[in-house]
């Protein structure tokens, strides 16, 4: 009886009251210090220096551990994280408001619906425009750029601008020397 209770009553409310409190309380404090310490050590989040997570992103899944956040990135209120396996974001990556990361969806020919997981890898110098969807298992080359809407199935190269639903290949992004750094925010972020 008790592992019956453990099993289908107790760990399931123990993991619906931490994702509560992570993105009802915590997401909206409004000292940025105080989410990012809980971000790095009660979710386990790797969180580089200067790199601002403002308030209202989103987390769930079972792998938040498995978040690894550079230097001096930007990311906005209103992202939501789908972490069911490893999310790396590079150095000088910059989010727009609304963006969505998806490591999991369902195999819908699975009779159980299994779930399916990978990895979300975007590197340094990147921007992600407002309302992107990234997909699981999509890496982001070095410097690209993805338009606002955009959503992201397929890898993208390296300092290349995509766009659409799904993103395809615009050009060549105009630079590949990047200066722009992202410097700390005010402590209410």
């Amino acid at each position: 009886m008790r592992s019956w209770i453990n099993h289908h009553l107790a760990v399931p409310v123990v993991a619906l009251l931490r994702n509560w409190v992570l993105n009802v309380i915590i997401s909206n404090l409004p000292i940025s210090p105080l989410r990012h310490a809980y971000y790095k050590h009660v979710c386990g989040m790797t969180i580089g220096s200067n790199t601002q997570i403002w308030m209202g992103a989103r987390f769930t899944g079972d792998r938040m551990h498995h978040i690894n956040i550079g230097n001096r990135c930007s990311i906005p209120y209103n992202s939501f994280w789908v972490v069911g396996d490893n999310i790396t974001v590079g150095d000088n990556v910059v989010f727009g408001h609304n963006v969505s990361l998806y490591t999991s969806d369902h195999d819908p020919d699975d009779p159980k619906f299994a779930r399916r997981n990978a990895p979300i890898d975007i590197h340094d110098w990147t921007w992600i425009g407002s309302q992107v969807m990234i997909m699981k298992g999509v890496t982001i080359g070095e410097g690209a750029v993805v338009a606002a809407g955009s959503i992201v199935a397929e890898d993208v190269a390296p300092h290349t601008i995509v766009a659409g639903r799904p993103a395809r290949f615009v050009r060549e992004r105009g630079t590949r020397d990047f200066t722009y750094k992202i410097e700390s925010g005010p402590w209410y972020m």
